[in-house]
């Protein structure tokens, strides 16, 4: 795992998506136990998730790792969020996919190429959404 941290700080990490399943997971737990983040996560927050998932996964990750990699997963919540108002888009409770039917799906891609990861496939982790 390419995460160690040098004298320049944080190098980049890889995440699996069971690492970050797990991140969220235990970060969405803080916040059902009550913990209020409407300003973000604290730092004894961020440090017990980063100890959290450096045992489960062996792994080395720093806490500002973990802070990034929660910047990106509240980017792709809110791009979904945003993708699921367009129009002639559908939604999918259970399995958390946005629809949209093939000739509407066409039409959109053509203009928004970024976003058709997110179009008729179950969206990964969206269901530990923490809406932070």
């Amino acid at each position: 795992m390419d995460n160690n941290s040098g004298k320049g700080g944080s190098t980049h990490a890889s995440w699996t998506s069971a690492m970050s399943s797990f991140m969220l997971s235990h970060l969405a737990n803080v916040v059902a136990g009550g913990t209020r983040t409407s300003s973000g996560f604290k730092a004894v927050h961020l440090n017990a998730c980063a100890r959290a998932v450096n045992e489960r996964f062996n792994s080395t990750l720093t806490v500002e790792q973990i802070k990034n990699h929660l910047k990106t997963w509240q980017r792709k919540f809110s791009k979904i969020n945003r993708l699921r108002k367009v129009s002639y888009a559908g939604w999918d409770e259970k399995n958390f996919i946005i629809t949209l039917d093939d000739e509407h799906y066409n039409g959109y891609i053509e203009d928004h190429k970024a976003d058709a990861d997110y179009f008729n496939k179950p969206l990964a982790h969206y269901g530990n959404n923490l809406y932070v």
